[in-house]
Formats: C-alpha cells, structure tokens, sequence
C-alpha cells in the first residue's frame, strides 16, 4: 500500500487564513468564502479590523493582528448575544450607534458600521456624562445601548416651554446673551451666555446635561436638535435667529394660567390642570406636566362638552371653572357610589354631574351625598334616563301641569332626578334656555337631563335641607312621598362613607 501524500492535508498558512476568516465573519467583516485561501476581500476585510484596532493598515495577517483577532473573537463568543460590542467589530447596528453618538455631540469618526477607537473615545465621553453609567470602558454593554436610544429619544421633539417668574437678573442675562449671539458663538466657548443658553435648552427640553457655562459637545449636540426641530440650519453654534427662537423656551410670569397653558408647555401649572381634567373624567395621557397631543384632546373635548370655544387652550377662566366642577365628585368616588354603572357611561357622565352640581352648589359632602343618593334611586345608578311606564298614570294631574290630553305621555318623567309634568318642563326650559316643554324628550339627554336635575334641586331649596340631614324631606319633596326610602337611604350611607 503506497504512503498517503501530505499534499491533502492543508498547510500552516492555509489553515492560520481559514482561522482568520472564521473569526472575521464572526466579527461581523466580509472576508469572502472560509476556504483558506488568500483573497482581495479578506485583504480588505484585515485592513478594516486593523484600522479598528490602530494598527497599520497592511493587510496581511502578521502576529500582532492574530492576536487581537483571536482575543476580539474571544471576547464576542462570551457575551454571546447580550448586545455588548466594542472595539474590533462591525455591523449596521453599530452604525445605527455611531449616529446616536453623533446626535448627541459625540465624533465616533464616520457612521460606517465599524466600531474603532474614535468609536470607543466617543462612548467614554458619553458614559462619563451619564449618571447611571459607570465611566471608563469604552464599550457599549445592553444597559449602556438603552440609556443612548433614551438620550437621543429625548431630542426628538417638538421646543418645549416652562414658566419662570420674570426678574431683572434674567432679563439682564438674555440681553447680553442676545448681544453675543449677533457675532455668533459655538462649542469651545465659557461664561455666562453659555450657562444661560444651556438653561434655555434645558427648558425646551434639550437637555445639554451640564449646565456649568461651558460650551461642551453635548451642548452642541442638544442645539442641533433644537435648532433641527425648530426648522433652523442645524449649525451647532448661536446666531440671532437660534437666540430668538431660545427665548421662547421661557415664559415669563407669575400666573398659572397668563398666557394661557397650550401645546408643549411642561410646567407644574399643566400638571396641576392634567389632574383636574382627569377628575372630571377625561383622558389627558400621562400625568407629567408636558401640554402634549394627549392632553390637548382631553382639553378639546372638555371645551365642546361645556359648548365652550374649542381651541385647546386653558387660559384663566376656563382653570378656575375646572376647578370648581372638580369640587363635585372623582370618577373613582362615583363608580364606588353606583358600582353597577358602567365606566365607560361613568366618564361619559361625569363632567355633566359635576358641573350640574356646580350650578346648584352641590359642593358640601351633605350635600353632594343627599342627590346623589336621589339621583341614584330615581335613574337606577344613572342607567335609565327615561321613565319605563309609558306615562299615562299621570294623565290629567292638574298639579303637574297636565292640562292637555296626551300630557301624561308626553311630559313623563325623564333625566336622572325623573322630571315630571308639563309645568316642570316649563318652567326648567325657562330656566335653562332650552325649549323644553315643546320639545319634552329633550330632558333626556344626559347633557340636559343633569342640569335639570340641578334646577329642580335649586328651585325646591332642596341644599338646606342636605344641610341638616334631613333625608326624609328632601325624599319627599322630590318624590311627593317616600316611595324607595330604604334603597335612597342605603345610596345616601354609602355616599357619606365614600366621600
């Protein structure tokens, strides 16, 4: 039997070129097909990785690139698929990093996708900046890659505006501010203009994270975004125009509500209203302060169920009317009170029942628990705005008003307190402005049915006798009996305990 011949097994070389290629692909480099053969790709792929490292651009596969390429692969086959990458890698995730880098003021080099030292220098002054983030390593770990898609997140927005109660030393500051900006002034500067111009960013919600007067990256960084969401030439530096449109990021007063709170305002002043305007039961999104979308449709639809001017602004009237509805009862307060009524009709309900009780003054806990209570017996928990008899047992009631055939039918009771009779309808339409007693099935509609309710209340002085306690006679002058006691009672107990 002839000797096998050696020529079949591969070579040193051969076999140190597959290692390579192997370990540049799982790197994320093209070095073309892992057969171990020398190629114009995996020449261009070696000078990649060594440029990524700092070391001379040859090529070929001396030691000292085995090495890093060995340690590299080894690092990457450790963290496996945890997200970490670092020096010696390359992917179109890393280039979608390098941009976010460069968002924020940092130079990582060009965006191409390969993470080099400039790349490393890049993400420790980024890490340095973050509090939540240890200094140091020039690498991205999962924890640092969030926290750079949040800080970027937070550039990608429309200018905010806070309010600041106006002095002299302010108003100083942007006039000298102002002056600087005519001759323009950009990264590499200090003083005061640039403390003031980093509080001016801050509070149009680009924050520059340092704030001590000196014109940084991340200040760069932060301007840009300013100036790119302001429809400005993304420029970096401060010119006339960037300061003017800077200046707006501060409202200055002393009032909550002067000018008026609209879009894009943060401020606890929009905080404060966010939480009315939940209360009375619409949606303004988050509760953080921030006069968002979200809370310029909760402000809308508030102004079209008050039939109020729509145009999405709270401006001092309409603060102190909100406040006052929300002196009625919360959405959680009303559901616990008549636990059978949906919520979705609850939220419908409730600025109604608040601002019917705002007009009758229902505003006392003896008192908002005595109609209620009422409300709840003669509507089944706000569930049946019109009465389920067909009406007739109050034809001819001469009392009521019913003078006309048809009368009983037609004026029968509707709304959550049960109006009935034509002189009622007659005298609520009065009243209300609203043509009631020709238009009777008017009375119930949610929208009219509350406020109905609230007149009868008024004009029977029903708050005096809520005053004292005195459940008996408040049921009897609305029901002209005391038909249901115990249930009105068993809603008036569980109201007094809820509110």
């Amino acid at each position: 039997m002839p000797p096998i011949s050696t020529s079949v097994f591969p070579s040193r070389r051969e076999l140190a070129v597959r290692r390579a290629e192997s370990q540049l692909k799982r790197l994320g480099f093209s070095p073309g097909k892992v057969d171990g053969v020398a190629s114009a790709a995996l020449t261009k792929a070696v000078q990649e990785f060594q440029t990524a490292w700092g070391l001379a651009a040859s090529g070929e596969l001396d030691e000292a690139t085995s090495l890093k390429l060995t340690s590299t692969a080894d690092r990457v086959k450790k963290h496996g698929r945890d997200l970490y990458v670092s020096v010696g890698q390359k992917s179109k995730d890393i280039a979608v990093l390098e941009r976010r880098l460069t968002r924020l003021g940092y130079t990582p080099g060009r965006a191409d996708g390969i993470f080099g030292r400039d790349t490393a220098e890049a993400v420790k002054a980024f890490r340095a900046d973050q509090s939540e983030l240890k200094d140091g390593p020039g690498a991205l770990s999962r924890k640092a890659r969030q926290s750079l898609r949040r800080e970027v997140g937070a550039l990608s927005h429309p200018p905010e505006r806070r309010r600041l109660a106006p002095s002299k030393a302010q108003t100083r500051l942007d006039r000298s501010t102002a002056q600087k900006a005519i001759a323009g002034f950009g990264e590499g500067e200090q003083g005061a203009h640039v403390k003031n111009l980093q509080k001016h960013l801050r509070a149009a919600g680009f924050d520059a994270k340092h704030a001590g007067g000196r014109f940084d990256e991340r200040t760069t960084g932060a301007l840009k975004a300013f100036q790119r969401r302001s429809n400005l030439e993304p420029t970096g530096t401060v010119n006339a125009r960037t300061w003017k449109a800077l200046q707006k990021s501060f409202i200055l007063t002393h009032s909550k509500a002067s000018p008026a709170q609209a879009l894009h305002e943060r401020s606890g002043a929009v905080k404060a209203s966010e939480k009315l305007l939940k209360q009375l039961g619409f949606n303004p999104g988050k509760i953080d302060g921030l006069f968002d979308r979200s809370t310029l449709k909760a402000v809308k639809a508030y102004e079209k169920q008050q039939h109020a001017k729509v145009d999405g602004v709270i401006g001092a009237g309409q603060l102190e009317q909100m406040k006052k509805l929300t002196k009625g009862v919360t959405l959680g307060q009303l559901h616990r009170i008549m636990p059978s009524l949906p919520m979705s009709k609850a939220r419908t309900y409730l600025p109604l029942l608040n601002r019917a009780m705002a007009e009758a003054k229902i505003n006392t806990k003896p008192r908002k628990a005595m109609f209620l209570a009422q409300l709840a017996h003669e509507s089944v928990s706000l569930r049946y705005f019109e009465e389920i008899a067909s009406g007739a047992a109050y034809e001819g009631r001469t009392d009521l008003g019913n003078i006309h055939p048809g009368d009983g039918v037609r004026y029968k009771g509707r709304g959550p307190i049960q109006l009935t009779g034509r002189s009622n309808y007659r005298a609520a339409g009065r009243a209300l402005g609203l043509p009631l007693e020709r238009k009777p099935k008017m009375a119930a509609q949610p929208s009219v049915g509350f406020r109905t309710a609230a007149w009868f209340w008024s004009s029977r002085g029903l708050n005096r006798y809520a005053d004292r306690g005195d459940f008996r006679e408040v049921t009897r002058r609305i029901n002209g009996g005391y038909n249901g006691l115990a249930d009105r009672l068993a809603y008036y107990r569980r109201a007094l305990s809820v509110l």
